[in-house]
Formats: structure tokens, C-alpha cells, sequence
């Protein structure tokens, strides 16, 4: 039987403990309590309520538990494949990172759920055009509360971003630890420099040549377990994408059987989208996290 997030109905594998669309726990048999009209609003922008040390708890539950079982060493494991050949075995992600990956994915998402208030404006202006604006009490009333729902939500994402951004470390630590390298980088090519013009002597510059490259080659290791973990994500969520775009093929299927009315497959499809295109900002966030 097929499982569904109940917070935004993003199809569920039945081992999953997190829903990868909205972050949130996944839980079953829970009734939907009637909604207010900025309630309606948020679940439409997908909006994250749950609190961050949540999301980052249930997001990478997984990835401790069951891909990242090793204990961690100071420099990145490797084992060999089926084939012989060496290949790094990731390591769990520290908590921090996590929490930083986090909050730059929420900052952004809250930049998207801005784009996606705008458009719902415009849908509302249409209607406000509309002759019955004047004249129908109750539909005035209507396109009033939902204005005024989309004002408050946009009131509360701008409050959202202010405190995500005091929060987010700038740099991201791969940047940071990428900036340590190049300078590692330039203390050997000047301390080959110094050597070469005898301001260095033999023995101190063996030394100090030795200390930069270990200090280097651990900052190479620390950087490129960080990523590897932060690209174990991204994969899951293409993998989540594919799914989604199988889901969206099958709606536009039971549409063209007339299984479901053009009403309902428009709706679908637009969930897809919107979906589609949060996943689409996770990847691009993780992935610039990574450079």
C-alpha cells in the first residue's frame, strides 16, 4: 500500500523515517485538522514549521545508522570494490555540518517560497479583477482573508530569514577548510622559495616541509569526508526526484484514461512541480556547498 508524508504528500519508501521533500518525521494514521486560510497557504508553499535540531535529527538518521556504521578514523577509510579497486568509505557527518547544511537549505527554500507567494498574488489580482469583486460580499470577503493570509506569511518569512542568516556560518566549513589548504599550498611553495635563496636551512626547512604537508594532507581528508557525506544526499535526492517524475507520468497517465477530471491532474502536476523544484534548490545548495 502506498505511504504518503502527511505533512505534504510527498510519496514515502516504507523504511523511510524522514520525508525528503519537507524534513519533517514521518508518522502515520494522523488525522488533518481543518485549516485557516494561511494554514492552507503554507502547506501550499510546503513551509518547514518543524524545529531545526528536528530536521536535522531526522535527516540524516539513516546515514548514521546505516551507511555510516564505521568508526571514524582522523583520515578517510578506504576499502577496496568487488573489483579490487579502492574507494573511500564515507563517514558520518558531524553535527554542526549537518546543522549548517540545514539551515543554508531552509534559508534558501524560504527565497523559493517567496517566488511561489508572488505568483499566488497574481493568481489573487486576477480574481480581484473579477466582477464579482464589487458586488459578492462573501467572495469580497474571500480574496481579502487570503491577501491578508499571504501578507502574514510573507511578514513571517522575511522574520524566518533574518534569523537563519545570523545563524548560518559564512564561509561554509568546506570553504573554510579549502582556504586553509591553498594557504598549506602557498607555506610550501614560499618555504621551497626561502630554501632555494638560503634563507632557510636544511634541516629547519625538512622539518617545517614535513609539518605543512601533514597539515595539508589531514585538511585534504577532513574537506573530502565532508563532501563525500554531503554527495551520499545529494544522490538520495535525485533518486527522490526520479521518483517524483515517475509520479507525475502516472498522474498525466490516469488523466489521458479519464481516470481523474483536468481539475484534479492540474492540481497534481502543479504539486509536482513545486516539489520537483524544492529538491532542484536542496541539490544546488549542497552542491555549491561542496565547492
Amino acid at each position: 500500500m502506498a505511504k504518503y508524508c502527511v505533512y505534504c504528500g510527498n510519496p514515502l519508501k516504507n523504511e523511510d523515517r524522514f520525508c525528503i521533500i519537507c524534513g519533517k518525521p514521518v508518522l502515520a494514521g494522523v488525522k488533518k485538522p481543518e485549516k485557516t486560510e494561511v494554514e492552507k497557504i503554507k502547506e501550499f508553499i510546503k513551509d518547514k514549521k518543524t524545529p531545526k535540531e528536528e530536521i536535522v535529527e531526522e535527516s540524516f538518521v539513516e546515514d548514521d545508522d546505516e551507511n555510516l556504521s564505521e568508526k571514524p578514523d582522523k583520515k578517510s577509510k578506504k576499502k577496496k570494490d568487488k573489483k579490487g579497486e579502492e574507494e573511500q568509505v564515507e563517514k558520518p557527518l558531524p553535527f554542526e555540518v549537518k546543522e549548517q547544511m540545514v539551515l543554508n537549505i531552509e534559508y534558501n527554500d524560504i527565497k523559493l517560497n517567496k517566488e511561489i507567494l508572488v505568483g499566488k498574488l497574481k493568481e489573487i489580482q486576477k480574481e480581484i479583477k473579477d466582477s464579482r469583486y464589487d458586488i459578492d460580499e462573501e467572495y469580497n470577503k474571500s480574496i481579502n482573508i487570503k491577501v491578508t493570509a499571504i501578507k502574514t506569511l510573507i511578514s513571517e518569512l522575511k522574520q524566518k530569514e533574518s534569523e537563519l542568516e545570523a545563524k548560518m556560518d559564512k564561509p561554509f566549513i568546506v570553504q573554510r577548510i579549502q582556504d586553509d589548504i591553498d594557504k598549506k599550498i602557498y607555506q610550501l611553495k614560499n618555504l621551497s622559495k626561502e630554501f632555494k635563496l638560503h634563507k632557510v636551512d636544511k634541516d629547519s626547512f625538512e622539518k617545517l616541509r614535513e609539518k605543512y604537508k601533514e597539515e595539508k594532507a589531514n585538511l585534504d581528508s577532513e574537506r573530502d569526508d565532508l563532501v563525500l557525506g554531503m554527495k551520499l544526499w545529494i544522490k538520495e535526492l535525485k533518486i527522490e526526484k526520479v521518483e517524483i517524475h515517475a509520479e507525475k507520468n502516472l498522474n498525466k497517465g490516469r488523466f489521458s484514461a479519464k481516470e481523474i477530471s483536468e481539475e484534479a491532474y492540474e492540481a497534481k502536476n502543479k504539486e509536482f512541480e513545486i516539489k520537483v523544484k524544492k529538491i532542484d534548490l536542496k541539490i544546488k545548495t549542497l552542491e555549491d556547498l561542496t565547492k
